[in-house]
């Protein structure tokens, strides 16, 4: 187990912290699925911005997992990977995040 990961499941451990992790749990399987799919792609961050016309920064941004990219990002971010974006909503999936 990585260094990460071990830290990760020590704070995971902190009920404080496991809400606030579990609030933005969408978020961050959308980082983990972009961040995937350009590692799949064998492109780096870098070469992500320079197809989409943008900045490093913005890709970071993007696969931060802190606040969800617009449709029209994840878009233009799968066109730059090689890849199209697929929506699904799955139903009878308990809900974990507060209401807005």
């Amino acid at each position: 187990m990585s260094k990460l990961s071990e830290l990760k499941k020590q704070w995971m451990q902190d009920a404080d912290v496991r809400e606030a992790y579990d609030a933005h749990a969408y978020e961050f399987e959308i980082a983990r699925s972009l961040i995937e799919a350009r590692s799949d792609a064998g492109l780096t961050q870098a070469e992500v911005a320079k197809r989409m016309g943008t900045t490093q920064s913005v890709i970071a941004r993007i696969e931060g997992g802190s606040q969800l990219p617009s449709m029209k990002s994840i878009i233009r971010y799968a066109a730059a990977i090689g890849a199209r974006p697929v929506l699904q909503l799955v139903r009878g999936i308990r809900e974990t995040r507060p209401e807005p």
